[in-house]
């Protein structure tokens, strides 16, 4: 008992302490930080197929509801839905022999009334299909896997423990000697478990092989985005490139309308800003009653600097 409450720790003078603390407290994170790691982080990336699956690559990229995004695309190009002032609605056509299941499931969540539809709605309903590319790219190492995390979460329970330990002790030291000045040793012990809780936490939805794969297949197929706007794209590439880049490639396309569905603040402010350059803030009625009551038109000088730049119709009302 007495070697508990007097050693080289146990009678080290504060100060002193928390220069040790504080460098324990880094060689922790340290360690920490290197056993907290991604397995994927040097391994080679897959082969890039030349006509990918855009829903799996939309899968890997944001999940379920970018599958749905292009699914509902895919439907619009085989003439399943259509756009209808900026909503989707269900055409008429009823050959469903020809889709996929995900499909199907995508175009029984429309009507043929037009209305507003929550994506995430619809993406837990595809989700369970979405389930083949989770496993696909599961394999691949492509996403971030929940074995990787719980082992990352355990190592930063045992550094915590081990800050929480020796902070703990030599606070207990302190009060038993009667020294209450310990706020220091308190606020470094918090924050730094605090830190090291969420780096061990942390994750990310994609593996670093994954985000690699990702950014080779943007980079791949980067000239779709091109293509979609300027040449003659075939409905794969459409898809490929909103399971790629997202809805925003399609800005200026034939699909330009879908684009706008998820973007109508964009597409408002851009119409606000072009009726404001041509003019319309001013009205023919005020800039007519504006003119009509200015006691200046006796002189043509005078009509010209007073009516002449406001909306070019005072010509008349003041030539007699």
């Amino acid at each position: 008992m007495d070697a508990l409450l007097h050693n080289p720790i146990a009678d080290m003078y504060g100060p002193d302490f928390l220069l040790l603390y504080g460098s324990v407290i880094i060689l922790i994170t340290i360690v920490c930080g290197w056993f907290v790691q991604d397995p994927t982080k040097n391994q080679s990336l897959p082969l890039i197929p030349s006509q990918p699956d855009p829903y799996e690559i939309a899968y890997l990229r944001s999940g379920a509801v970018e599958v749905v995004k292009v699914a509902i695309l895919n439907l619009i190009q085989r003439d399943y839905l259509q756009v209808s002032e900026q909503l989707i609605r269900r055409t008429s056509k009823d050959n469903l022999s020809e889709l996929q299941p995900i499909e199907r499931e995508v175009l029984a969540s429309f009507s043929s009334h037009p209305g507003t539809k929550s994506l995430e709605s619809i993406a837990a309903k595809v989700q369970s299909y979405c389930q083949i590319y989770e496993g696909q790219l599961d394999n691949e190492q492509l996403l971030y896997n929940q074995q990787w995390q719980a082992a990352n979460i355990q190592v930063g329970l045992i550094a915590a423990t081990i800050i929480l330990s020796l902070g703990a002790y030599k606070l207990f030291i302190a009060l038993g000697k009667g020294r209450h000045n310990v706020g220091f040793l308190i606020v470094m012990a918090v924050l730094s478990i605090m830190f090291i809780i969420w780096f061990a936490s942390r994750r990310s939805r994609l593996s670093i092989r994954g985000e690699a794969y990702l950014k080779q297949l943007q980079q791949t197929f980067a000239e779709s985005k091109t293509k979609v706007k300027y040449s003659l794209p075939s409905a794969f590439d459409y898809n490929l490139v909103v399971a790629l880049f997202g809805v925003e490639a399609l800005a200026g396309t034939t699909y330009d309308s879908y684009y706008k569905i998820f973007f109508p603040t964009r597409f408002s402010s851009s119409t606000s800003r072009q009726n404001n350059s041509n003019g319309s803030s001013c009205s023919s009625s005020s800039c007519g009653s504006s003119c009509s009551s200015s006691s200046s038109c006796s002189s043509g000088s005078s009509c010209g600097s007073s009516c002449g730049g406001g909306c070019g119709g005072c010509g008349g009302g003041c030539g007699g």
